[in-house]
């Protein structure tokens, strides 16, 4: 809105509209009810300004089309203008005059607030725009706090009967749990009790023939005390017969045993004679040595057999099989040869007992299992 281009060609003179005090800049003009006054002021003036603005642009529509009331389109400036029987200069110059005053006004109230873009403003001015500024941005989180805590306090207000309902709810599911639990601990203590009584019944019954065993077992010790007793006089009891036969059979059959040993070793010994006679008939010349010692060995061995006081009588008591491989190697050199194949059999080609086959197992972890190993040396079987 530019108010010079409906200036009159002579406006009268008038008088300069009354503006209001300039403020101090700094201290009491900052302060927030102030500075709340001004802006509405200055919003009031601005909806006025608004205002005058499409007043001068009716009047400037008018005007555009001749001056003349009677050919202008009628609307309702002009029907204020016949109503209040004004002309048409006269109403510009006053509209004029009021926009003029309305401009003094607002560049009167807008002074104040300069200060807060110009550069060469002292600190003190922007500093307190600034705290200004910090206060109420301040007030509207304020108020932004203030309206989400009303809404969540109406929210909690809304959900408060739902709470209830479910307290109600888990309370109740408590009390039916709580309840079924002192049903069962009940049942439980009647069946303790019950138990208990039959116990003691039981227990009652079971006392006469508790001291009835008692008595028993003690009159089975003084009884076999008194055994031991004529046991040791030289008394025979009668209750201890099969004991006694048992013992009689077992002697018999021991002697018997013995009998039959004594046999066995007599066929033994013919059996090793006649192969003995025919090992040395069937031996080579070249083998006269070797012949020689076996002969030696078999005559010892005879003597030793021989012999009661060495201690050999409990050689005629062992079977054939032992008697033909223990001693049928110191006396047959033909039977030391058949016994020596068959150990080749399980013995490995470099003599050791461990096969061919076998896997080398790794060495120890550790010297504690180092020393549960045994370092045996190597024996030639061959």
């Amino acid at each position: 809105m530019n108010p010079a281009n409906f200036q009159p060609p002579n406006p009268p003179f008038h008088w300069a509209p009354m503006l209001p005090p300039d403020p101090p800049r700094c201290g009491m003009f900052w302060n927030t009810k102030n500075i709340t006054d001004q802006l509405k002021q200055l919003q009031d003036t601005l909806n006025l300004a608004k205002s005058m603005e499409k007043e001068l642009e009716a009047l400037k529509m008018i005007k555009d089309a001749k001056g003349s009331v009677e050919n202008a389109v009628q609307d309702s400036g002009v029907e204020y203008l016949e109503a209040r029987k004004m002309d048409l200069g006269q109403q510009e110059m006053l509209s004029v005059d009021a926009a003029n005053s309305l401009m003094s006004t607002l560049r009167a109230q807008l002074e104040p607030f300069r200060f807060v873009v110009d550069e060469n403003s002292p600190w003190e001015e922007k500093s307190a725009a600034v705290r200004l500024t910090c206060k109420m941005k301040k007030s509207i989180r304020n108020k932004l706090w203030k309206k989400r805590k009303r809404r969540c306090a109406a929210e909690m207000r809304a959900k408060e009967p739902e709470r209830f309902e479910q307290a109600d709810r888990e309370a109740d599911e408590w009390r039916e749990k709580e309840m079924a639990k002192d049903m069962a601990n009940r049942k439980v203590d009647e069946m303790k009790a019950i138990e208990k009584i039959k116990a003691k019944r039981e227990r009652k019954r079971l006392e006469p023939e508790l001291e009835l065993a008692l008595i028993v077992e003690e009159m089975q010790e003084l009884r076999s005390l008194r055994i031991e007793k004529l046991k040791k006089q030289g008394h025979f009891l009668p209750e201890e017969d099969d004991k006694f036969f048992e013992s009689v059979r077992a002697a018999v059959e021991q002697e018997e045993n013995q009998a039959q040993s004594l046999i066995n070793t007599e066929t033994e010994e013919h059996v090793i004679a006649s192969e003995e006679n025919t090992t040395l008939t069937t031996s080579n010349k070249t083998n006269n040595d070797t012949d020689k010692d076996s002969n030696t060995n078999a005559a010892s061995c005879e003597r030793t057999m021989k012999a009661p006081d060495n201690g050999c009588d409990n050689i005629s008591n062992l079977p054939v099989e032992v008697y033909h491989y223990y001693y049928g190697s110191n006396i047959d050199m033909g039977r030391l040869i058949e016994i020596r194949r068959e150990w080749d059999a399980y013995l490995s080609a470099g003599g050791s007992r461990i096969p061919g086959h076998w896997v080398q197992p790794s060495p120890p972890a550790n010297e504690i299992w180092a020393s549960c190993l045994v370092n045996t040396p190597k024996r030639d079987l061959s």
